[in-house]
């Protein structure tokens, strides 16, 4: 195959345009890889994003599916146009260059090693298990948000915890309606009970609820802290079901993926409109 073949198999994508092409598809129906090395991917790297750094991928390790989309990254856009090069060569047949600075996606990227949290659970857990845990996690982040609430003064504030708390509820519906055969032999109460602090993302509330209202002071915080809790438990979701060797629980979880994604997306959305709205500058 000549340059001019294996070029013709790479589409350049903008940043904007990628995320369309993400929000339109569910995450086992696509492949996002980061081609960083590991100390940048700790440093932040899109939610969801896989890490395969460019010596691996040309090595032949991370595992990836030809037959799937393919979006690569990088920090400047060189090592990515290399990768691109290298998986058109492999006989990947649709693959996206995003090919520019990930710092300037909309601000959201989550700065973790890809191990963390993934002690939560053991790789090899049974289904039962990553449900309580996935239902645990939304559970928890509701009743911090409803817990602000309660302590917050400003109407406006109220309004917007009482808002974020309202979606958990959603998620949860969801959960529990897409599963409702398989969790019949679940503990719920019984899992809730053992972990009331797990929050999405993995974290566990070392503050009190005090301490984070004195830090949000604005409905510009609350978004902005809201937006970082989704991605990394969209990330957290998606690292979790590259280690799992079990479908059915590799399936809960990318679907929790998207489901946080989409809650991400809105999130995004509504705080661009606060910021037009005020003229806010972010930074």
């Amino acid at each position: 195959m000549n340059i001019d073949e294996l070029l013709s198999k790479i589409k350049p994508i903008s940043e904007k345009e990628a995320q369309s092409f993400m929000e339109q598809r569910k995450t086992e129906d696509f492949q996002l890889v980061d081609v960083r090395q590991p100390a940048e991917y700790e440093t932040g790297h899109l939610p969801g994003a896989q890490l395969v750094p460019l010596g691996l991928l040309t090595m032949g390790g991370g595992g990836l599916d030809p037959k799937k989309p393919t979006i690569v990254y990088c920090r400047s856009g060189k090592r990515s146009f290399a990768a691109a090069q290298w998986l058109a060569g492999q006989g990947f047949s649709e693959i996206y260059d995003i090919g520019s600075n990930i710092t300037s996606w909309l601000g959201i990227q989550v700065a973790v090693p890809f191990e963390l949290n993934l002690h939560m659970i053991d790789p090899k857990a049974e289904f039962p298990d990553v449900y309580c845990m996935a239902f645990a996690m939304e559970e928890g982040l509701q009743r911090f948000y409803l817990a602000l609430e309660n302590i917050e003064s400003r109407i406006d504030l109220k309004n917007i915890y009482r808002k974020l708390a309202d979606f958990e509820d959603l998620h949860k519906d969801r959960l529990a309606e897409e599963y409702k055969s398989e969790h019949a032999n679940v503990d719920l109460k019984a899992y809730l009970r053992e972990n009331p602090h797990l929050i999405e993302g993995g974290e566990r509330n070392a503050k009190t609820i005090g301490k984070y209202l004195s830090e949000l002071n604005s409905k510009l915080d609350i978004f902005s802290f809201s937006i970082g809790i989704e991605a990394q438990s969209m990330d957290l979701y998606f690292r979790m079901a590259s280690v799992s060797p079990k479908p059915e629980v590799r399936k809960l979880l990318l679907e929790m993926v998207d489901e946080e994604r989409s809650h991400l997306n809105f999130l995004s959305k509504e705080l661009d409109a606060l910021l037009e709205e005020n003229k806010i500058d972010p930074a």
